[in-house]
């Protein structure tokens, strides 16, 4: 009876100190989804469609990333607290677009995966020492494999498009799809999008710490990108 108390009493202390560096260390509060709810165009498709700006052939040529671009991760630790969500974000991402009057021809994005931070440093040294090895692979890029046609959106109304590509992440090359909405208006493209991400296709072990959490194998990359005409 007595090993009986003392197995219980172990079982508590272990559980309230797992709980304990789950919620000092590890908790979180997750970025919001990258949306174009917030993004609301100067040009309105009514008076866009009035004017020649409006036209598809105006939005052809090669857009470029500029700032307030931003990049990142989302992905679920199942914790001792619970599913999480958890986000790591940087604005150090570039990005180029070219689109032709009827088509979609190429799309090019590239984050600097070792500026992403979460609110969390240790799992920030641990996502970039560990995980990723950003010292030696610091970049993801994601490049579209072929021209898509689409019709292309005059400035003011929004594009929602899947985008098979390649991407590379840790050195691994792998097939991706970006699920993509786009809006113009008044001389920039604003895109948001999502790729997600099997990291045991990248040779990635879901992060994990012995009853405390254990991140899921899918995740996503996620992006906001501001894109002008240089």
């Amino acid at each position: 009876m007595k090993k009986l108390v003392v197995g219980l009493v172990v079982l508590v202390v272990v559980g309230a100190g797992a709980w304990l560096v789950y919620d000092n260390v590890f908790a979180s509060t997750a970025e919001d989804e990258f949306t174009l709810d917030d993004v609301a165009p100067t040009t309105e498709p009514d008076d866009a469609a009035a004017s020649g700006d409006a036209a598809p052939a105006a939005l052809a040529g090669t857009w470029e990333a500029v700032a307030p671009s931003e990049a990142g991760y989302r992905i679920v630790e199942d914790a001792i607290a619970g599913e999480k969500v958890v986000t790591g974000r940087t604005t150090s991402v570039t990005g180029t677009v070219v689109l032709s009057a009827t088509s979609l021809e190429s799309t090019e994005i590239t984050v600097d995966m070792a500026s992403v931070a979460s609110d969390q440093a240790l799992r920030d040294t641990a996502f970039r020492d560990q995980l990723l090895d950003t010292a030696q692979f610091p970049t993801a890029v994601f490049t579209q494999d072929e021209p898509i046609e689409l019709e292309v959106p005059a400035a003011g109304q929004t594009l929602e498009i899947e985008v098979p590509g390649t991407l590379v992440l840790k050195g691994v090359e792998q097939p991706a799809t970006a699920v993509i909405e786009g809006v113009a208006g008044d001389g920039t493209i604003t895109i948001v999008g999502t790729i997600e991400v099997s990291l045991a296709d990248f040779g990635i072990e879901p992060p994990s710490i012995p009853n405390v959490l254990t991140a899921r194998d899918s995740g996503l990359i996620e992006f906001q990108l501001f894109l002008e005409q240089p």
